[in-house]
């Protein structure tokens, strides 16, 4: 079983220098590029996405905080975070700044584990959601519930189902093909014909996988 560890709007508070407050309307921007990078929940509810640019997220949420993302700033702070989390006694994998996963030993609860991150990182004063699952997929996905989320081994594809497309980390101009499609969820995605998926090439077999939660 794989324990996510997420801390939401990890690299904008970097940013920012400081703790989020849950109600800030804000997100971080690419230097050069201009394209959002990280938005706080308030900034997601008004419609700024990961990957948006700064002339369409501002139209969405005027008035919003908007900073420079600093890359080595969240770097830093984050092996801090890792080094604390490194104190338990689980393998640690590092995914990004904001997300790392445990893997626990073969029968024990994950909720227990949720409690001994969160003891861990309490003194850090930062937000922290976790889920579990099978795989690092689906644990990563648990972190995005309302609620700490355990998936039921074999209940992978139904667990995902009605995430959003914005939870996978593929390529800008694959999301926006799948888009077209009609494809919202990663319910979609599965249950789109093996025909359709063979059009994305290289992408499909990653693409099939993870729509069922693989």
């Amino acid at each position: 079983m794989t324990v996510g560890v997420r801390l939401p709007c990890f690299r904008l508070a970097a940013a920012l220098r400081h703790t989020l407050a849950p109600d800030a309307t804000a997100f971080s921007v690419e230097r050069g590029r201009r394209r959002v990078v990280e938005a706080s929940d308030a900034a997601e509810r008004a419609g700024v996405r990961s990957g948006m640019s700064l002339h369409v997220a501002m139209r969405l949420a005027p008035r919003a905080a908007v900073v420079l993302d600093d890359g080595p700033r969240a770097a830093r702070a984050w092996r801090r975070v890792l080094d604390v989390l490194g104190r338990l006694p689980a393998p640690v994998e590092d995914d990004r700044p904001g997300l790392a996963f445990l893997t626990i030993p073969r029968g024990d609860r994950p909720e227990r584990w949720f409690g001994r991150v969160r003891d861990r990182l309490a003194p850090l004063g930062l937000r922290v959601r976790c889920g579990a699952g099978a795989n690092r997929f689906v644990a990563a996905v648990a972190t995005h519930r309302a609620a700490d989320a355990v998936c039921p081994p074999g209940r992978e594809a139904a667990f995902v189902a009605d995430s959003p497309l914005e939870l996978l980390r593929i390529d800008g101009d694959v999301a926006l093909r799948l888009r077209l499609l009609g494809v919202r969820t990663l319910g979609d995605l599965a249950a789109l014909p093996p025909a359709y998926l063979q059009r994305f090439h290289g992408e499909a077999p990653l693409l099939h996988d993870l729509g069922y939660g693989w």
